[in-house]
C-alpha cells in the first residue's frame, strides 16, 4: 500500500495512531460507516486518497456521510453503497454490485454492530444481532475474498469487543439461533473472533490478512436500542471509562495500515493480545472453529432459501 512511517503514541491510558500511508489507487469497505467508529476511520482512510466504500444500512444517513467526508477531505472517490447486514439476501445484492464495479478490494472493515434488548427476528427467520454482528460479516468476507485476492496487500479487519469473554458458542444451539436470549451480542463476537482464527488459517497462502480488533468501549449509539435508563448509565456514568469514536478509531487503523500486524492476531490499543487474559482459550480450539463454519454456511445458505 506504499511506503510510510508509523508509530503509537499513547497518553492516559489512550492510543494514537500515526501513519503516514497512501491509499492512492486503493478500495477500502467499511460497513457500519455513517457514525461512530466507522465514520471516523473512514474519514481518515479519506484523507489518505483512498476510493472509500462506505457501507450503510440507511440511505439518508450513508448519504449525509458521504457528503460530511467528501466536503472534510476534498477525496470525491467517496461511495455510498446500501448494504443491511442483517439480511443476508442483502449481503448478496452489495456484493453483486461491488463486483460489478471494483476491480479488487484492498481492506475490509467488518465495523457495523448491534445491541438488541428486546426480540428482534429478522425476515430471513434469525435473531438480528447474531445476524448483524456475525452472519452478515461472515457472509460479506466469503464473497470477497477473490477480489480481495486481487489485490497486493489484501487486509480483513473484523471489529469485536472484550465481550467475547463472556460470551458461548454451542454449536448446536448458537448456529440455529431463533430465540432471543440477551447473550447474542457476546456470543457473536466471541463467533466473529473463532471465524477470524479459521478464517486465518484457510486463506494462508493468498496473501491476505484477517485480524480481530477490540478497540474499547466507545461512546457511539452501538447501544441505541437498549431501554434509555442503561443509554444513561453507559453514556454518562461511564463516561470516563470509555473512548471516543475518534479514539475507538485508532487501533482500527492501525490493524488496517500498519505493516507489523500479524494474520489470525487479537489486537487492542495498537498491540497484539493472544494468549492473554482477555482472549477466550476457547477460540484456539480448531475443530469447534471449523465446525462453526460449517454450521455457519448452512445457516446463510438457508437465509438465501427462504
Amino acid at each position: 500500500m506504499g511506503g510510510s512511517i508509523s508509530r503509537a503514541s499513547f497518553s492516559k491510558g489512550k492510543v494514537k495512531f500515526c501513519s503516514t500511508k497512501s491509499l492512492t489507487g486503493k478500495t477500502v469497505i467499511i460497513t457500519g460507516a455513517n457514525t461512530g467508529v466507522g465514520f471516523q476511520t473512514a474519514l481518515d482512510l479519506a484523507r489518505r486518497n483512498g476510493r472509500i466504500i462506505l457501507a450503510c444500512r440507511n440511505d439518508e444517513k450513508g448519504e449525509v456521510a458521504k457528503s460530511k467526508i467528501i466536503q472534510l477531505t476534498g477525496n470525491t472517490n467517496v461511495i455510498y453503497r446500501q448494504l443491511d447486514l442483517s439480511l443476508m439476501s442483502s449481503v448478496r445484492a452489495f456484493v453483486s454490485v461491488i463486483n460489478s464495479e471494483e476491480k479488487a478490494v484492498d481492506i475490509l472493515i467488518n465495523n457495523a454492530g448491534v445491541v438488541n434488548w428486546e426480540e428482534n427476528i429478522t425476515a430471513e427467520g434469525v435473531e438480528n444481532t447474531f445476524a448483524t454482528n456475525y452472519y452478515g460479516p461472515f457472509l460479506l468476507t466469503t464473497l470477497l475474498l477473490e477480489l480481495l485476492k486481487k489485490s497486493s496487500d489484501g487486509r480483513i479487519v473484523n471489529v469485536g469487543s472484550i465481550a467475547s469473554l463472556a460470551g458461548s458458542v454451542d454449536n448446536d444451539t448458537v448456529m440455529a439461533r431463533r430465540k432471543f436470549t440477551r447473550t447474542e451480542y457476546n456470543d457473536s463476537k466471541l463467533a466473529l473472533l473463532l471465524f477470524t482464527k479459521e478464517l486465518a488459517r484457510k486463506i494462508t497462502d493468498t496473501g491476505i490478512k484477517v485480524v480481530y480488533i477490540h478497540p474499547g468501549t466507545i461512546r457511539s449509539d452501538l447501544f441505541r436500542n437498549l431501554p434509555w435508563i442503561l443509554q444513561f448509565i453507559i453514556t454518562c456514568i461511564m463516561r470516563l471509562l470509555t473512548k471516543t469514536p475518534v479514539e475507538g478509531a485508532q487501533p482500527v487503523l492501525f490493524c488496517a495500515l500498519d505493516d507489523s500486524v500479524q494474520t489470525g492476531g487479537y489486537y487492542m490499543d495498537c498491540a497484539r493480545y493472544d494468549h492473554t487474559m482477555w482472549v477466550p482459550k476457547c477460540v484456539y480450539d480448531e475443530e469447534l472453529a471449523k465446525k462453526l463454519w460449517e454450521s455457519t454456511e448452512r445457516i446463510v445458505t438457508a437465509c438465501g432459501e427462504r
